[in-house]
């Protein structure tokens, strides 16, 4: 006889998609941003479980006190410029903790500015602007937090700060760079966790694939475990 197995059986053997936040716990510094909320949504659609502090010393001893460290913390956009968050001290207590970081707008700045390079201020607006982003070879690799993104897609700018391509810190890799003025639209670290991006992933004139799918990449590359130590 020949046996057939019903679809229902065989639906009971079809594996569910991991998902790259599944079981992996976010910490998001809010930076009193009001996109904080909508960054934090896209994290939960990754599968992570997210925890919002506001920035400043509660958030660092909170992190300190946690049994778990974070497998990830997300530094948030924010107004203003870094050091008015004193952001470098939160990347130092991130760095001597051995936490990964992924850095959103104010989160770049401030990355930039910790490892010894300078910001500039764009002559024009560029709040709620769409622009053009294109990879550089580095943002390219199959190691980027860009991987299996678009060489080019459109995302939103909200800034006004900028890292000046010419200071860029040696540690820092430039992976990504607006088409219209050359703005650098993505950094990683050479041989730390630590990643970002200047425009907002989160917002609706960014492709809501293209970022969520962003995220998903810094959890899967720059999170404890991740692609990134275990290459």
């Amino acid at each position: 006889d020949t046996t057939t197995s019903s679809p229902a059986a065989s639906t009971q053997h079809e594996k569910v998609p991991v998902r790259a936040g599944d079981g992996k716990k976010v910490v998001l510094i809010d930076h009193e941003d009001s996109f904080v909320h909508t960054l934090g949504n896209y994290l939960r659609q990754t599968g992570a479980s997210v925890q919002t502090l506001r920035s400043g010393p509660f958030a660092l001893s909170t992190i300190s006190e946690m049994s778990d460290k974070p497998d990830l913390v997300i530094l948030s956009p924010g107004p203003g410029n870094p050091k008015d968050f004193e952001l470098s001290k939160t990347l130092d207590f991130l760095i001597e903790n051995e936490i990964p970081a992924f850095g959103v707008c104010l989160g770049l700045q401030g990355m930039v500015e910790h490892f010894g390079g300078e910001l500039g201020v764009l002559g024009y607006p560029m709040h709620g602007k769409p622009s053009m982003v294109s990879l550089t070879d580095d943002g390219r690799k199959e190691q980027s937090i860009f991987a299996g993104l678009p060489d080019t897609f459109e995302v939103a700018r909200y800034h006004s700060l900028y890292g000046v391509r010419e200071k860029m810190p040696s540690c820092l890799s430039v992976t990504a760079v607006s088409t219209e003025d050359n703005i650098i639209m993505g950094i990683e670290h050479k041989s730390l966790p630590l990643g970002a991006v200047q425009f907002h992933p989160e917002s609706i004139l960014t492709s809501p694939k293209h970022g969520i799918r962003l995220l998903e990449n810094a959890l899967r590359v720059l999170s404890k475990g991740g692609e990134l130590e275990n290459k």
